[in-house]
């Protein structure tokens, strides 16, 4: 479940600025999303389907997402996720730390092209065998996915561990 959480949390506290949106780009993530997805818990294992809230904070050049993730009718199985991303126009890039339920942090580094950001994780200790991930977080304004990417072994095939979408809240009539 922590790769499921560090996928979804990992999206929310995406971008910062960049390219010469990005400070409309991090502002999309300024509502809180809900949502959910599959995520499964190992590689070779059944997905599960989990619900999600995530609320954010935001400063300049800089996201928290801060929220919970729960599997789907086990109300009792959920976890505390936190991701902070921080943009550094200097290098163009985005880094950050994702935390569940206060253990932690992975470490996070990417960049972003267009509406879609790319981020390495680096677990703290080994998930699914290596220490590595990729997470990619598209945000079209409207609705944002989280897409945590995992190998089978040190240099198998790609797997996707988490499937996310989330949406913003619809405006009030």
């Amino acid at each position: 479940m922590r790769c499921l959480i560090a996928v979804a949390l990992a999206g929310m506290v995406l971008p910062g600025f960049a390219q010469a949106a990005d400070g409309d780009y991090i502002r999309r993530f300024l509502v809180p999303f809900t949502g959910g997805g599959i995520v499964k818990l190992s590689l070779d294992g059944s997905p599960w389907r989990v619900n999600c809230r995530l609320d954010p904070t935001v400063s300049e050049n800089a996201v928290t997402l801060a929220g919970n993730c729960r599997l789907k009718f086990i109300f009792f199985l959920s976890n505390d996720i936190e991701a902070k991303l921080r943009y550094d126009p200097a290098s163009d890039s985005y880094s950050g730390t994702y935390v569940v339920d206060g253990g932690p942090p992975a470490l996070l580094s990417g960049r972003r092209k267009d509406d879609t950001l790319t981020l390495n994780v680096r677990w703290p200790t080994p998930v699914n065998g290596h220490p590595e991930a990729t997470i990619v977080i598209t945000n079209d304004t409207k609705r944002f996915t989280l897409t945590t990417i995992d190998t089978i072994g040190l240099n198998g095939k790609p797997v996707i561990t988490s499937d996310l979408a989330f949406n913003a809240p619809a405006p009030a009539r």
